[in-house]
This record gives structure tokens, C-alpha cells and sequence, in this order.
């Protein structure tokens, strides 16, 4: 017997309980008798399903820029339906090009990355004096054709554009080919016929024809079309650039992003029936028309997306992003109206910010709960149990007199929701020297010799951006709170450990060692940005935020990011406390931090953990968790359990028998992280919003992987030379349900089948002999109050009648 289960790929959220240190402070009352049908969790921190079928722009709250969105068909995968994948900008971080997944464009969570290193080189590395700030990868195209999936991108100090290609997005490994030269903005695109271009280029539109193998460039079609054959349109300005090409209809689309002198950024889409324009047209005349397609609040440079529609019909929207820094690009999908060939996004061409739309696609209520709870940030324990990817296992050959280690996977495995500023030098970080922590080390010792190569009046680099091994996260918004628990024991003197909200500007809450004694701290370094930087002033400690530690081992340390408070800044809180419990504010908010203008780093604000030396290597810190909230200390709200309450109470309703075990395994876990949080003692919101949003995550995977128990089978016999296929069916569940038994040769319905009860029909196939082959069994029920219909298979072997 078989059983058709769709099981999702996600990993597996952690328990939270270490957050919690018992002692002295706001106890929280316990919880009353538990109210299990009130578990209804709100969407992930981004998420901007309101989960009443619309959702608001822009999506995410957090920093996605250049995506670029692929669909593969339902009858492309083995989910069957309609799956959407999504990559992004991440310039010098480490993993790299992330690949987003979803099956509503609305809610996204990362499955992959492209790269785990981009390059072994120095300037990858923050290794001698070499850096990629605001450099790196840049604006990936992602693209599936026959069976294959393709991201080409461009690096601006690392030899040019590149291709990578794999046949599995989610869990295959990655072949990476050098296109041999830079390529701006490059767009993936395979013609009607398969033949591969790569479109590219800023104030004007060139492509380049690839070989068939994609390992080449065969041919070149320098400017296309450029921004001076379209003087005098009020849609077209400055940039000219990110273009994504499309067939549709039997036309040739590119989206472009415009900047016009006095407006804002917009959407200027082009099209033509010559892919190659002027190239094969009569007379060599530029054949893109052009017409101004969004102009509205900013939201810009992106994607076109393909909707399913019954009938056969596909319906196009757009995914444009919109400057919303310092938490930075944030994309939106965005309607679009057709008409004679055009689209109008928005309402009549508007897209207000926080407006709301109706999802274009809906799921089931399950489905749609679950992927709510996705996210591409997360709280995390750092117990080294995330999935093993392919990209982590990247093979380089490493020259001399580089050390292997530094690049070989070292055992740690981090959720996917981090990666690292540069890419990481492996000897100096850990999540298994110690169990349920992770462990920075300083390997090298902070110069002041680092500049901005990307920026022509070579700008120095603070100690804490030369600083490797600094792990980051998103930040979100509008309000987003971290907190973490710091073993300091293993410092050296000179070190400089702690909590940071970074980019050029940056606010942080450290420990420093300086003969022997620790004392936390608050920096805050905010613009103008000097070119020459005395490093150690900028990054002393300010006035009225210093705390000595004397001989404490341990501290906890928060900051409460406020990036609305006004929109455009970001206002930074820190605390402290030395038992998790009774909080401490470290002086005033410190900021304003704002966008950069040279773009020296060019990303939205990140939240990193660092450690670094500037006297001598080998100190060490370690980190208990990453504790995640979007409550602030200074909104002087009273700490609220209801939802993690509501989360256990539902938990505690559940049977093991309606779900695979990987998954109740995972749900059994974050229960008892969650019950244990709720136990103790708790002093601040993320203690306890950490393991609701675990639990929440694994409650909402099992809504969609619920299964009816039932057992079935199916026989054969012979009854008067005829051949007849007899199935029968248990309902081993406690409810009654409603069975269906499908066979070719006959179906045969069971309403209100009681529990334990037994159904039986047999089929004549009128046939003398029946091959072995299936009959079906699908049973309809109510699983944790969702209608739950589960499909099992039993074989029935052949059979002869007579003779």
C-alpha cells in the first residue's frame, strides 16, 4: 500500500528555551486552561498577507533588490502546480544569489543558494587589504528552459559576468562558467526557437548571442536600442537599465527602469516584433516601440510574472522594486491591466505604498496558512541542524600560500537565512566546539590599512567593516528587535565583540577587553563619512552608554531597530542585562542611519554578530541564539504570551497518527522548546515571540502534510469466468469520514464511514483476466479543523478466470 502525501521542503525551526535565564524579574502569570481552537497566527515579520486574500506593497518589509522571478509550469514539476522561484542582489555577502521560493508570489522563503563563495580571491575575502563593498555579484537573471535552471550575473571586480546552471534549484549543485567579460544588467533569454541571448547594458540596451552549449559568447549586438532614440519622451532619464526580456504574444517585451530629470524612478517597457531590432529589421531602423508603463511612488526596476489562468489564459503582472532605505529595495508585485498590447500596473497606473491588493493566486486554507509562515529572516538557537545544501560543499582549488581550511567546510551548518559579510574563513567560526552555540574567533587583527575600491577618493574602512566573520541577517520594518546571549570569557585584550545594526553607517552594542577589564558599550557612526578615519575614535564607546562587567562571563545585549520613526532613518536602542531578565537602556537611540550616497555598500541596513582584534588573534565569543521580535522596549508594551499560549494549546491537540514522522518530530520539538519557554521566567518579547514563531511554522507545515489514517486493500477473485477486483477500506481514525473507492472498472462512494468501521466493494471487469494494478482510496475528513482529504493506493495482483 502507498500513500500520495506532498511533503514540503523546509528545515527545521529550533527550540528557544536557552533564551531564558531564571532569576529575579517580571514573571509573567501562567497560563490559563488553554483555548485549543484559538490558534491563528499571524503572517511571518515578512509577510504582508493580511490572510484575508490580499496583501500589501511593497512585499517582504526587507532588502530583495534586482529580482528577477521565474515559473515552473505544474506540469513541469513533480508538485504539480504552478511553483515560482526569485533571486536577488547580494553584492559581497557570503552565501550568495539567493533563490527564493513560492507558490503565491506573495510569501517567500529562501531555498538555496547560487554560491557559497563568488571567489577565493582577496578582494571576496577581506583578505589583504582587498575588499567588495557594494561590489560583488549584481542584479541576477534566473531563468528555466528544458528541464535546466540558469542564473547569469554580473561582477564588478571579479572578472566580468558569469552563468551558472543546475537541473535541481532547490538542492542540486551548481556549474559555474566565466563569460570571459563584464556584462551590465544581464538578461537571460531564450528565443522561440531556444536560441540563447544575454541582453545587457546601461543608457542603452545590447545582447550578446551565446553557443548552444551556453559556455560562450558567439556574437555581439551592441545597442539595440538606447535611451537617445527615444529624446524627448517624458518617461525616459537617467539608469536606462536592468532590462528583462519576454515573449508574449508574438511580441518581444523589455522592462526597463527609468530615471527622468525631476521625477522618480519608473517602469518604461519596450516592444517589438524583431527580437534583435534594428539587427534584422528593413533598413536598419530601430523597431522598439516604447511607452511609459508605472510611474508611482518609486516602485521600478524588476520583473514580469506569469499567472496561470483557467483555460489556458495567462495573465501578467509585474515585480518591481522600490528604494526604501536604510532597510533598502524592497520588491512589490504589482497588477497589471492589458489592453492593445500594453499593461497599466496598479490602479490606473497608481501603486499608493501600504496599499493593498488581492492575491493573484489562492491556495488552499491550509496551504495559504502555512505559507504565511515563511520568511527570509529568523530567530535562531544555532544548534547546527539546519539541511545540508550543495553549494556548501563548492570544490576550489586554493593556491598558495592559502591555508584549505580557511575554505573547506568546517561541519557548521547555517539556517539559510544567514550569510556572512565576505566570504567567511572557516578556521575561525563554529557551531560545533560548542554544543548550541556559535563561536566567532578572531583570526586576524584589524589594520586601519582597508579602502573603498570601489570609490574613486579611496575611502578608509572602519576596524569593525574590516572585521571578518561578521554574520548577518536582514533587517525588516517598520520595527524589528535582536537579541542575544554573549559569552565573553574567552576574550583577549583588544577585543571587540557584540551586536550590530550595520552598512557604512552603524550603531552597535559591544564588549571591549582592555587590560583585562570588559566594559560594554554603544558606537554609533553616522554621516558625513571622512575620507581619512582615525579608527579607534570612531569607534569609541559614547558617552553615558558604558557599563564595566567586572567578572561577569556572560551578558545579554539587544537592539531595537526603529526604521519608521521618520521613515528613511533608522533610530537604534540598546539594553543589557545580566540575567535575561531585568533590562537595562545603554543611553539614548543613537542614528540617524540613512542611505549612503556614494553606495559604498549599496544594501539595505543588516544585523550582524562580530568579533574582531586589534592587538592579537585567537580570542573568542560565543553566541546562544538569535532571538527575533517586532516589538520594541520603548512602545512600553506588557509582555504578551497569547500567542505562544495559543500555539501550545493547539499543539497539544494533535494526533500523531494524522502526520509523516519527520515532521511531528520537528513539531514535538519546537513544543517542548516552547512549553519550556513558557515555564520560566521572561524579561523581554523575544523570548517569548522566538518559539511562537517556531512552533506557529512547524503547527502550519503540518496543516498541509495532515493525513486521514486508513488501511486498504485490494484483492482478486473469479465468480462465474468473470474477473472482479475487490477493495476494502478501514477508517482507523476517531471521527467518521467519507471514503471513495476508484478502480477502472467501477467507483463507489461512503459517506459518515465510522471510526474503526470497514467498507467493502467489489468491481466486475466484465474481463476474463485483469492485470496487477491499483485501485484507489480517498478519504475525506476534518483533521485539527481543516478539511482533510488523503489518497491511498493499493495493488491488487492479476488474475485468470477459466480455461
Amino acid at each position: 500500500m502507498t500513500s500520495t502525501v506532498v511533503r514540503s521542503r523546509s528545515r527545521l525551526l529550533c527550540a528557544f528555551a536557552s533564551a531564558l535565564i531564571v532569576g529575579a524579574s517580571l514573571v509573567v502569570t501562567p497560563p490559563a486552561a488553554y483555548a485549543a481552537d484559538g490558534w491563528s497566527p499571524r503572517s511571518s515579520y515578512t509577510s504582508t498577507d493580511t490572510g484575508a486574500g490580499t496583501y500589501s506593497v511593497p512585499l517582504l518589509n526587507a532588502d530583495v533588490p534586482d529580482i528577477s522571478v521565474e515559473r515552473v509550469p505544474a506540469a513541469e514539476n513533480d508538485e504539480g502546480r504552478d511553483i515560482y522561484y526569485m533571486i536577488s542582489t547580494t553584492m559581497h555577502l557570503s552565501p550568495g544569489a539567493p533563490i527564493m521560493k513560492s507558490y503565491d508570489l506573495v510569501n517567500w522563503e529562501i531555498v538555496n543558494y547560487v554560491f557559497d563563495r563568488a571567489s577565493i580571491g582577496d578582494s571576496f575575502s577581506l583578505r589583504n587589504g582587498q575588499n567588495s563593498y557594494g561590489q560583488g555579484q549584481w542584479a541576477s537573471s534566473l531563468r528555466y528552459h528544458d528541464g535546466m535552471f540558469y542564473v547569469a550575473f554580473n561582477t564588478n571586480n571579479l572578472n566580468g559576468a558569469y552563468l551558472y546552471r543546475t537541473d535541481d534549484i532547490e538542492n542540486g549543485a551548481w556549474q559555474k562558467t566565466s563569460l570571459g567579460r563584464g556584462l551590465h544588467d544581464p538578461s537571460l533569454f531564450f528565443d522561440v526557437d531556444g536560441t540563447p541571448y544575454i541582453f545587457y547594458g546601461s543608457g542603452g540596451t545590447s545582447a550578446v548571442r551565446l553557443n548552444a552549449s551556453l559556455t560562450a559568447i558567439e556574437q555581439d549586438f551592441p545597442n539595440i536600442f538606447t535611451a537617445s532614440n527615444y529624446a524627448g519622451q517624458p518617461f525616459i532619464g537617467g539608469l536606462f537599465e536592468g532590462a528583462q526580456f519576454y515573449h508574449i504574444d508574438g511580441w518581444y517585451y523589455a522592462v526597463i527602469i527609468t530615471w527622468p530629470s525631476g521625477q522618480g524612478r519608473q517602469v518604461v517597457m519596450f516592444r517589438s516584433k524583431d527580437l534583435l531590432g534594428r539587427y534584422t529589421s528593413a533598413g536598419g531602423v530601430n523597431t522598439y516601440e516604447a511607452r511609459g508603463v508605472l510611474n508611482s511612488n518609486g516602485f521600478a526596476q524588476g520583473s514580469l510574472v506569469p499567472i496561470s489562468r483557467e483555460g489556458g489564459r495567462t495573465d501578467w503582472h509585474g515585480m518591481f522594486f522600490r528604494d526604501t532605505f536604510p532597510i533598502g529595495r524592497i520588491p512589490a508585485l504589482i497588477p497589471a491591466t492589458w489592453q492593445n498590447g500594453w499593461p497599466t500596473f496598479g490602479t490606473n497606473g497608481v501603486v499608493p505604498v501600504n496599499g493593498l491588493f488581492d492575491k493573484p493566486i489562492r491556495l488552499s486554507p491550509a496551504e495559504e496558512a502555512f505559507e504565511r509562515q515563511k520568511s527570509i529572516v529568523a530567530s535562531d538557537d544555532f544548534a547546527n541542524d539546519a539541511p545540508h545544501k550543495a553549494y556548501q560543499d563548492e570544490q576550489w582549488t586554493v593556491p598558495a600560500p592559502l591555508d584549505p581550511a580557511e575554505i573547506a567546510p568546517n561541519g557548521s551548518r547555517l539556517d539559510l537565512a544567514w550569510e556572512w559579510n565576505h566570504a567567511p574563513d572557516n578556521r575561525y567560526w563554529s557551531l560545533t566546539d560548542r554544543e548550541g552555540w556559535l563561536r566567532l574567533t578572531t583570526g586576524k587583527v584589524v589594520t586601519g590599512q582597508y579602502v573603498y575600491t570601489k570609490l574613486s577618493n579611496r575611502a578608509e574602512l572602519a576596524w569593525f567593516e574590516e572585521a571578518r566573520n561578521t554574520l548577518s541577517q536582514r533587517t525588516f520594518g517598520p520595527r524589528q528587535s535582536v537579541q542575544t546571549r554573549m559569552d565573553i570569557s574567552g576574550m583577549r585584550n583588544g577585543d571587540v565583540a557584540g551586536l550590530a545594526a550595520y552598512n557604512r553607517g552603524f550603531s552597535y552594542v559591544a564588549v571591549k577587553r582592555v587590560d583585562g577589564v570588559n566594559t560594554l558599550g554603544v558606537v554609533n557612526r553616522s554621516q558625513p563619512f571622512a575620507v581619512d578615519l582615525d579608527q579607534s575614535t570612531v569607534e569609541n564607546f559614547l558617552p553615558g552608554t558604558t557599563v564595566a562587567l567586572g567578572d561577569a562571563t556572560e551578558v545579554h545585549v539587544k537592539a531595537d531597530l526603529d526604521l519608521s520613526s521618520p521613515v528613511g532613518q533608522l533610530w537604534t536602542t540598546f539594553y543589557y542585562s545580566l540575567d535575561g531578565l531585568e533590562w537595562t537602556r545603554l543611553g539614548n537611540r543613537v542614528g540617524p542611519q540613512t542611505l549612503d550616497g556614494s553606495l559604498a555598500h549599496f544594501m539595505g541596513h543588516r544585523v550582524g554578530l562580530f568579533n574582531y582584534a586589534t592587538q592579537e588573534t585567537g580570542g573568542r565569543v560565543d553566541f546562544d541564539n538569535y532571538l527575533l521580535s517586532d516589538t520594541l522596549t520603548a512602545q512600553a508594551r506588557p509582555l504578551d504570551t497569547t500567542a505562544l499560549d495559543e500555539a501550545i494549546a493547539h499543539a497539544q491537540t494533535l494526533d500523531a497518527r494524522h502526520y509523516p514522522a519527520d515532521a511531528w518530530a520537528a513539531t514535538q520539538s519546537a513544543l517542548t522548546a516552547a512549553t519550556s519557554a513558557r515555564a520560566g521566567q521572561l524579561g523581554t518579547q523575544n523570548q517569548i515571540d522566538a518559539p511562537e514563531r517556531a512552533l506557529s511554522y512547524q503547527l502550519a507545515r503540518l496543516g498541509v502534510l495532515a493525513a486521514l489514517p486508513v488501511t486498504a486493500t485490494a484483492q482478486v477473485r473469479c465468480l462465474g469466468g468473470k474477473a472482479y477486483v475487490a477493495v476494502q477500506a478501514r477508517n482507523d481514525s476517531d471521527a467518521p469520514v467519507e471514503i471513495t473507492v476508484e478502480t477502472p472498472y467501477g467507483n463507489r462512494s461512503f459517506e459518515a464511514v465510522a471510526a474503526r468501521a470497514n467498507v467493502y466493494q467489489s468491481f466486475n471487469t466484465r474481463t476474463a483476466s485483469v492485470a496487477a494494478g491499483p485501485a484507489t482510496v480517498r478519504v475525506t475528513g476534518t483533521v485539527a479543523g481543516l478539511n482533510v482529504t488523503t489518497v491511498r493506493s493499493a495493488q491488487h495482483p492479476a488474475i485468470t478466470c477459466g480455461g
